[in-house]
């Protein structure tokens, strides 16, 4: 069993082993090297997407999901908008409101003691001002609030599927993940959200998936034939589709059931030309850290609003 990625270069990898038996040999260990960049990017369309569609549930299929990074950007992306804070008020005792401590009880001295006695003067005390009385009572700060988003935290469920690296995927995260392949998917064996079973033929009423991520895969597809079918399946199957890439790499015709969207404030259909995010790119498309991502809105299942 081979530990890592074997080689850096991806291309190497490829070109040395091919595709397939590539991830068979990494099947394990594989990790992708482009995560911290994934993250960003990851991070800031679900932002956008929150913002401006406030869903109030996420279904999401992580497809190709190598180890799971894409998944782990998504949990680590709620985990940082939505902080899970156990906000707990520290019980401090009041003094005021303590009994006080009984006393000693005191037994007079006999008078021809007390007369005895050297007549004790006065003892004068040094003067402190007002302002520099310690107080009795301990000082209460009054606990801060947790921050919370402007958008309230939608319920996200992830369903994932590789045919390669399943076994590393649910090494790393602990979640269940398929073993489906591309030509699995694009010939209508992939599970509806929730699902095991794969919906039957003529079910209209099939759930969607609401976002469908892609990460470093797509571009694999071998053949324009097979894109095509992959792509008009996830059109009925999905609301939204995340491509992720090192590159351009592939080209989605708009015939192919996904129209072109701009993942900034203005988030609308990409019609010209813009910057959107990171300092490269196409002007649709957000780039960090040399990482690429571009989205799609499935035409078949959206109503135009």
């Amino acid at each position: 069993m081979a530990n890592g990625n074997l080689s850096h270069s991806m291309r190497e990898n490829y070109g040395t082993h091919g595709v397939a038996e590539y991830y068979k040999i990494v099947q394990d260990s594989y990790r992708n090297p482009h995560f911290p960049g994934l993250k960003k990017v990851i991070a800031q369309v679900l932002d956008r997407y929150v913002t401006q569609e406030k869903p109030k549930s996420i279904k999401v299929l992580d497809l190709a999901a190598g180890s799971g990074e894409a998944t782990e950007a998504i949990l680590a992306w709620r985990a940082s908008r939505w902080p899970k804070v156990e906000v707990g008020t520290a019980a401090t005792a009041d003094p005021a409101q303590q009994p006080e401590e009984a006393q000693p009880a005191t037994v007079p001295p006999p008078a021809a003691l007390q007369s005895a006695r050297p007549l004790a003067l006065p003892i004068r005390q040094h003067f402190i001002p007002p302002s520099r009385v310690p107080s009795s009572r301990p000082a209460v700060r009054p606990n801060r609030p947790a921050a919370v988003p402007a958008v309230p935290e939608p319920e996200l469920s992830i369903a994932a599927s590789d045919p390669f690296t399943s076994r590393a995927y649910r090494a790393r995260l602990g979640l269940p993940c398929l073993e489906l392949s591309f030509s699995d998917v694009a010939a209508g064996k992939l599970p509806a959200p929730g699902a095991i079973e794969p919906p039957e033929e003529g079910d209209d009423e099939v759930k969607l998936y609401d976002i469908v991520v892609i990460s470093f895969a797509l571009h694999l597809v071998e053949s324009s034939s097979e894109l095509w079918a992959l792509l008009a399946e996830l059109g009925k199957r999905a609301r939204w589709l995340v491509i992720t890439s090192p590159h351009k790499k592939p080209e989605i015709k708009s015939s192919w059931g996904w129209r072109r969207w701009e993942p900034s404030a203005a988030w609308c259909p990409a019609e010209g030309r813009g910057k959107v995010g990171g300092v490269e790119g196409d002007g649709y498309e957000i780039v960090l850290d040399r990482v690429r991502l571009r989205l799609y809105r499935s035409e078949a299942n959206w109503n135009g609003e």
